[in-house]
């Protein structure tokens, strides 16, 4: 694959969502030509506060919806109100809500499906979401939080299909499986409110609301398999979720193409650390002999910092004392 990536001819396009607040926009925007490029995509569907307008492109592919005004009912406010009733705090409110946001969107897509994709997150190649058989394709990755699984009980009645994991930072959504699964839940009256939403808050036992206890990935992904066997079909992705690590905060477009000949998509994730690493990405000589995946090879290898969450206020310290010792280390990986 050559440096300049090019689009090939997709025969469907679709909306591609993305939730976001404000603040975390410029974080978008550093990736937001890789998404246009790679993502079969028809127009990227901005779901935000109207505060976020003065930070848009002016691009035709760009449009902005109101999130407070996608589906009656449900606001952020809403959301907060309901779980700080459960709980007294409302500090994970913000994280339900975008996941609820995505499965809406559901109900004002004019298309069969739609694509979301979570901001942080890069497309460094291009992406298909269908196959020669027509079937969408669900990414599989491999990862495992019981309490996803205790909720998706509570609400449809269902356990975990798969060994692997739905979560993948992306997802493509059958609009009409969608509406069918949110029908499903609105409709379990053994659960305390009316919208889908509420349905889900509710089925949320109170000691794993104030943690992450629903998956809109997981609970889709798992609702197709058990009652739509065969209409998508499960592909992996080379993906690296920990990119901040070696490529830092605000990696530059050379970077990012670099990281494209190892990886499908890299994610930029706030929590994640910085890593001394990200000295020898940056550097040309260094890329030109030298991968991604190498480099994050190197990560692990001299466990530098786990994949995913990451000791980032004791990181580099330890590096500053180490002196010598992590020069030298350098100068092995430059090899």
């Amino acid at each position: 694959m050559s440096e300049e990536q090019t689009r090939p001819a997709l025969q469907k396009t679709y909306d591609v969502v993305m939730p976001i607040l404000k603040r975390d926009w410029p974080a978008a925007e550093r990736g937001l030509e890789f998404v246009l490029q790679n993502l079969p995509l028809r127009r990227l569907v901005v779901l935000s506060a109207p505060d976020i307008l003065p930070l848009l492109p002016k691009d035709g592919r760009v449009a902005f919806m109101d999130e407070n005004t996608l589906c009656p009912g449900l606001t952020l406010a809403a959301v907060k109100k309901l779980v700080y009733r459960r709980i007294y705090t409302d500090k994970r409110a913000g994280w339900y809500f975008q996941q609820f946001l995505k499965l809406a969107y559901a109900r004002v897509c004019t298309d069969e499906a739609y694509i979301t994709w979570d901001a942080d997150t890069i497309p460094l190649r291009p992406i298909p979401y269908q196959n020669e058989a027509g079937q969408y394709l669900f990414t599989i990755k491999d990862e495992y939080n019981p309490p996803y699984f205790d909720t998706l009980a509570a609400l449809l009645g269902l356990q975990k299909q798969i060994p692997e994991s739905f979560i993948a930072e992306n997802m493509i959504f059958d609009a009409a499986l969608v509406k069918e699964m949110l029908c499903e839940i609105e409709a379990n009256g053994a659960l305390e409110g009316s919208a889908f939403w509420q349905k889900i808050l509710f089925a949320i036992a109170p000691g794993q609301l104030a943690g992450s206890a629903f998956s809109e990935f997981e609970t889709f992904g798992s609702y197709v398999l058990a009652r739509h066997p065969g209409r998508y079909a499960l592909r992996r992705l080379a993906t690296l979720r920990s990119g901040k690590n070696i490529l830092g905060a605000s990696p530059s477009r050379q970077m990012l193409l670099w990281a494209g000949k190892s990886y499908d998509t890299v994610s930029i994730e706030k929590f994640n650390a910085s890593t001394p690493l990200v000295l020898l990405a940056k550097s040309e000589a260094y890329r030109k002999s030298h991968t991604a995946a190498g480099l994050e090879a190197h990560k692990r290898r001299y466990k530098l910092i786990p994949a995913v969450y990451g000791w980032g206020r004791s990181l580099w310290p330890r590096f500053k004392a180490w002196g010598g010792r992590y020069k030298r280390m350098l100068r092995r990986m430059r090899g």
